[in-house]
């Protein structure tokens, strides 16, 4: 296989990968934060810092992500429960960000590394997914050769 053609594969992969696995879950946050009656510690209901959340708390998780391709192999099982994990560590992060008043606390922080952590293992399962489906893709994945 060509470099060439591994690397195309690959940006296609990796063009798709945000708009493919990223779900605005600021609404159940909200839910979430008002059914447990949480408050900033300001005073404000939390639900609220949660309502409309989503792009902040997306560029925080997202600001750093690489994505890496030397762990990435053929997957024939699909995304579900990489996919559910990483919204759950997505969610964990929003009314953690929610309860302390948007300040970046330990707790914040320990919940933003687990939604890093969430979304790393979703992009090395979606990636190999995509590759393992899509023959066009195939490429991307050198679980069984080298590259020239």
């Amino acid at each position: 296989m060509s470099k060439a053609a591994r690397d195309s594969a690959r940006a296609v992969i990796q063009a798709r990968f945000q708009e493919s696995v990223d779900r605005d879950i600021s609404g159940l946050a909200a839910q979430h934060c008002q059914e447990q009656q949480w408050r900033a510690p300001d005073g404000t209901p939390a639900a609220q810092l949660c309502r409309g959340s989503h792009e902040a708390v997306t560029r925080l998780i997202w600001r750093d992500f690489e994505p890496v391709w030397d762990e990435v192999v053929y997957v024939y099982d699909g995304t579900r429960g990489e996919q559910a994990r990483y919204l759950s560590a997505k969610l964990h992060l929003t009314v953690t960000l929610a309860a302390a008043g948007d300040e970046l606390t330990p707790g914040v922080q320990a919940a933003l590394i687990a939604a890093r952590q969430a979304l790393h293992a979703l992009w090395l399962v979606w990636a190999g997914y995509q590759a393992t489906t899509t023959d066009a893709l195939a490429h991307a994945v050198t679980e069984f050769e080298d590259v020239r």
